[in-house]
């Protein structure tokens, strides 16, 4: 064994989609050739570790006690003999794991692995367990298992940033773009390849949210539509580029479809929906222009299927 740490240890929930949450002692083991022991200096935290920390044992592959958080900034302690993009006292982001052996990988698309779901929502069970009855836990969450103050972390999962930030209060600050920034930001350059020609719909505006308003800013996209319920968030939105926003709350909204298309008659080109809200979903669906694209994000209930009547979404402009 190596030592003892701090970490949130999620149990199995007591209550219906309710994480059980707790600071506890864990013991680390050891560490693998292709893996190193990390110092966490700072952790966002996303909807997924709330989402995937709150179903029963046995959902999709779900077991506990278990430590989540995938938005990881450190500073790597030790590393195996195969490691070769970090050392010691190195500054590091991790984000998530990939097997980086199938064929998506080599292809260089990592985010559609093979092992993609194995590797991150379940992760592994032979390198932490409790300090108080030495029970296994389930750690190496997303490659990594932030919510450690010290953690097993794979050399998939990490970028080395010593050459991109001056403190550690700056490495801090950059913890989110292990998943919610790098989420948003690639939706909108990557997935949704937007242009100065492109409307678009962001629904959700946490930081996956705010990073898809950022970049559509930077990209000099027509119009910017951010929509919650929250109007703090809907006057940061402004502030980061928002051309429209729609706040669900008012007593004046009736539905997200009819709100998008009072602004643009026409609809989003790109759409971007981060909430997981069956209803904003599939009117997101709906406020989308012909030839637009829609990108889901947000987590929805597990039992959720999306319906969509074909005829109308062939032949409605």
């Amino acid at each position: 064994m190596i030592a003892k740490t701090q970490a949130i240890v999620a149990r199995e929930p007591t209550e219906p989609l309710k994480p059980n949450w707790a600071m506890e002692e864990v013991t680390l083991g050891g560490f693998g050739d292709d893996e190193m022991l990390v110092d966490m200096i700072a952790t966002g935290i996303c909807h997924t570790d709330i989402v995937l920390s709150s179903v029963p044992a046995g959902a999709i592959g779900i077991a506990y006690p278990k430590i989540v958080g995938h938005e990881g900034a450190g500073i790597v302690r030790e590393i195996g003999k195969n490691v070769k993009t970090v050392q010691p006292g190195d500054p590091i982001l991790l984000s998530f794991y990939s097997c980086r052996t199938c064929e998506q990988c080599r292809t260089e698309h990592p985010a559609y692995c093979d092992q993609f779901a194995k590797g991150n929502y379940i992760g592994r069970q032979d390198t932490m367990e409790t300090a108080s009855d030495s029970q296994p836990v389930w750690s190496q969450f997303f490659g990594q298992s932030s919510f450690a103050q010290t953690t097993v972390a794979s050399e998939a999962s990490v970028v080395n940033v010593k050459n991109l930030i001056k403190n550690l209060d700056e490495l801090k600050l950059l913890a989110p773009l292990g998943c919610g920034f790098q989420t948003g930001m690639g939706a909108i350059q990557n997935i949704g390849l937007a242009t100065p020609n492109d409307v678009v719909l962001i629904t959700g505006l946490g930081a996956v949210g705010m990073g898809a308003i950022m970049t559509a800013k930077i990209l000099k996209c027509k119009s910017i539509i951010a929509v919650d319920r929250v109007k703090s968030r809907l006057e940061i939105a402004k502030s980061l580029g928002a051309t429209h926003i729609i706040d669900t709350s008012d007593s004046a909204f009736t539905t997200l479809y009819e709100a998008v298309r009072r602004l643009i008659p026409l609809g989003a080109s790109v759409a971007i929906e981060t909430t997981g809200v069956p209803t904003i979903i599939e009117q997101s669906v709906q406020a989308t222009t012909p030839r637009g694209r829609f990108i889901q994000i947000g987590v929805p209930p597990l039992q959720y299927e999306l319906s969509v009547n074909l005829t109308q979404h062939i032949n409605v402009s």
